[in-house]
């Protein structure tokens, strides 16, 4: 398959303004500058790495809004309301409303996300089992269960215990850093990721540093559960890698195009963050973090992409594209959604 379009490629994101790409066995093979005769045309979309949701919970999706006003411990600690609400609340609604927030994903160009299931291997059997009917990519990342039978451990402070001597080479990704002294905890783990990094001191950015450990940011979940806001700009000069997640969909949209204006534009109140730099969390970083083939428009890597239309009027007349994107962008802008070389969704086939 080849695409004549304009692209973003590289680990940087550079415009490729006129361009094609030619894709075999669902990965990108080519990228030359300059249409190409007898490509399918495209040129009224502008191509990007498929965005890469990098913490979720979609498991708490059947109780959107429910914790508002409620501090991190009062909605989803220990004991958290959480709990009670899993509690009274029907298989079949869970299963719908999880059903709902993987569409929506889809439909807004997320073609990964990673997910932090909760109830053992129950939960993450009922997850795997609803994903055969969508396209979109996953990792499971499971708690109480071995860690043969998922992708990695999503755990939170208390569950640490968990962790095996043999990790078989997955992930393992610990909450921490919604309170002082907890990302000092997790550290001492050596987890892959660290999810949230609010709190942390000088001490840590080194050790996680040093660890190649990556971090995950959910500001607008941190924001409405009142823990803070991490100081982005810091972590990044220290040159942690960061990624991007919307957290539980019980308190925020999965939609990453919310969550990158979110923390683009509280950046300029204190130290800015380069528009390029947040698109880059949700792509390049996210895949570093959690070893995805994909991410990056680039020569062996997963054709992953989303098509989004430069024509829209919300997007169209802007002088810089990837701000733009960052900013403005919303998923009825994604039309077409490509993983592993093949269109899963096209929003203008026409019927």
């Amino acid at each position: 398959m080849m695409i004549n379009s304009s692209f973003l490629v590289g680990e940087r994101l550079e415009m490729l303004e006129e361009g094609h790409i030619i894709i075999e066995n669902g990965r990108i093979v080519e990228i030359c500058d300059g249409y190409e005769v007898g490509a399918i045309d495209m040129k009224d979309y502008i191509v990007i790495p498929g965005l890469i949701n990098a913490h979720t919970h979609v498991g708490d999706s059947f109780a959107k809004e429910a914790v508002l006003g409620m501090n991190v411990k009062r909605a989803v600690g220990e004991r958290g309301e959480k709990w009670r609400l899993y509690s009274k609340t029907d298989k079949k609604t869970i299963i719908s409303g999880i059903k709902n927030s993987i569409e929506y994903m889809l439909n807004s160009g997320i073609t990964t996300f990673v997910d932090f299931r909760e109830y053992g291997k129950n939960g993450v059997d009922l997850l795997r089992n609803l994903l055969v009917e969508f396209p979109i990519k996953s990792l499971i990342l499971g708690r109480d269960i071995d860690i043969d039978e998922c992708d990695g451990l999503g755990l939170n402070l208390y569950q640490l215990d968990q962790i095996p001597g043999d990790r078989k080479g997955k992930i393992i990704a610990i909450h921490a850093g919604e309170k002082n002294g907890e990302v000092e905890i997790a550290l001492r783990y050596d987890p892959d990721v660290i999810i949230h990094f609010v709190h942390y001191t000088e001490s840590d950015l080194a050790t996680t540093l040093r660890k190649d450990i990556s971090v995950v940011i959910c500001p607008r979940s941190n924001s409405v559960l009142r823990v803070g806001l991490p100081n982005v700009r810091e972590i990044l000069d220290y040159g942690i890698n960061v990624a991007l997640g919307t957290d539980n969909v019980m308190i925020n949209s999965p939609d990453l195009f919310r969550e990158m204006e979110f923390v683009s534009k509280i950046s300029y109140l204190s130290r800015e963050i380069l528009p390029v730099e947040v698109l880059q969390m949700t792509t390049v970083n996210a895949a570093k973090a959690f070893k995805l083939n994909s991410g990056v428009i680039e020569r062996k890597r997963n054709a992953d992409l989303i098509f989004i239309d430069k024509n829209a009027p919300n997007l169209k007349y802007n002088r810089n594209i990837i701000a733009t994107i960052v900013h403005r962008c919303n998923p009825e802008n994604v039309r077409k959604v490509m993983i592993n070389g093949k269109f899963v969704l096209d929003k203008d086939m026409k019927k």
